[in-house]
């Protein structure tokens, strides 16, 4: 098959390839614009399936426009499931920390923050981000191109912030190590992670009660019970509180059955059994046909 060497078009198809896509396709079965897009800026074989129309595009990317997905991709197959084992380690995607969106969190012993800034991203927001970051983290890194490299050296070569960049051949290559933020954890920040069901699950098993107060009250006193557990052991109750978010079939997310290029999607949605069988029949299907459909 043929693909738009145009970074505009390129852009366009890039939207194909992301968890909101993915939602509509696998669970409403809406797949006109995914193939509208690969009709206009595509050129599929007879014999050419959605899978390898996927992987064609994801190829593309890596090559010619990394954008977020590409950088939360890569760490999803490089380190969560390569280097950590599911059954005690999880990931979360766009996870508010403070008033910032962290993109990509592991957790298992301890809690990883790592912020993404492609080539495509300017830094403006970065030290407020890091500062929310610190409160919640061990540690915290900057993940990044070659662009940026330079200027976050300066900003944070003598810091506890941790840098890696993502290279032209797509490894993750650690610049600056990150050094544990101990001193920066706050009760709040970590409190204010967790659903109501959490935080009233961690009081109770701590403290052996619940406050009787009435529903608009419960939220304060809970968090003023939890400042008076010591800082590092609050962070790992917290913790364990968020890794039970697990996801439902973390088996399958590890078969070859699901590409690479899909790995952090699949992740992300948390599919079910039945999902993933969608799944696997839409990319499976002849893109030529699906096309004349549309």
């Amino acid at each position: 098959m043929e693909i738009t060497t145009e970074i505009s078009k390129i852009r366009s198809l890039s939207q194909i390839i992301s968890p909101a896509n993915f939602k509509k396709i696998v669970r409403k079965g809406d797949c006109y614009s995914t193939f509208y897009k690969i009709k206009r800026y595509t050129k599929v074989t007879d014999s050419t399936t959605n899978l390898e129309v996927i992987n064609f595009i994801y190829k593309s990317l890596l090559k010619n426009y990394k954008n977020e997905y590409v950088y939360k991709n890569i760490l999803t197959n490089k380190l969560l499931l390569k280097k950590y084992s599911l059954r005690n380690t999880i990931a979360l995607n766009e996870f508010n920390i403070g008033k910032s969106i962290a993109d990509f969190v592991l957790l298992n012993g301890e809690a990883r923050v790592y912020e993404i800034k492609t080539e495509l991203d300017n830094l403006e927001k970065l030290d407020k981000q890091v500062l929310d970051y610190c409160k919640f983290a061990d540690k915290v890194y900057i993940v990044t191109s070659s662009k940026h490299i330079k200027k976050l050296i300066e900003l944070y070569g003598n810091s506890s912030i941790g840098i890696i960049e993502l290279t032209s051949r797509n490894a993750l290559k650690i610049v600056n190590e990150a050094e544990n933020n101990l001193s920066t954890l706050n009760h709040e920040i970590l409190f204010k992670t967790l659903r109501k069901q959490e935080y009233l699950e961690l009081i109770k098993e701590h403290f052996k009660f619940i406050p009787e107060v009435s529903n608009t009250l419960i939220f304060r006193e809970c968090l003023k019970l939890a400042k008076e557990i010591e800082i590092s052991i609050f962070q790992k109750l917290v913790i364990n509180k968020l890794k039970a978010r697990n996801i439902s079939n973390p088996k399958i997310i590890k078969e070859e059955s699901i590409p690479e290029s899909l790995k952090h999607i699949c992740y992300t949605l948390d599919f079910t059994e039945n999902e993933y069988e969608e799944l696997n029949s839409f990319l499976n299907k002849n893109s030529k046909i699906c096309i004349s459909h549309i």
